[in-house]
């Protein structure tokens, strides 16, 4: 009996979870999943120093930008290639074994 109520309560606790991820997912799903903000110092266009302290920050930023993306599409590219290699070894594997048993 414990276990019983063991696993509903488990059940349960599952359930409120998915809820709860399903209602967040619904609300968040109306705004922009990713906001970026930028926060630029008011007497930049003023002050030289500041002015190249948010230069160096924006183009750090772009810079860790494009390599994050160059990263993930580089990883797209691999994942890709490792697919078709395991496609390629799979439609040769049930060739060879009719070979063999011939």
């Amino acid at each position: 009996m414990r276990a019983l109520f063991q696993l509903l309560g488990a059940v349960t606790a599952v359930a409120a979870a998915g809820l709860g991820v399903a209602v967040l997912a619904k609300k968040l799903g109306k705004e922009f999943p990713v906001k970026v903000t930028v926060n630029v110092a008011e007497d930049a266009e003023q002050d030289k120093e500041t002015a190249d302290k948010t230069a160096a920050a924006y183009e750090a930023g772009v810079a860790a930008g494009k390599a994050h993306a160059e990263a993930m599409e580089k990883a797209a590219e691999a994942e890709a290639a490792d697919a078709a290699e395991a496609e390629a070894e799979a439609e040769e594997a049930p060739a060879a074994g009719e070979e063999e048993e011939k």
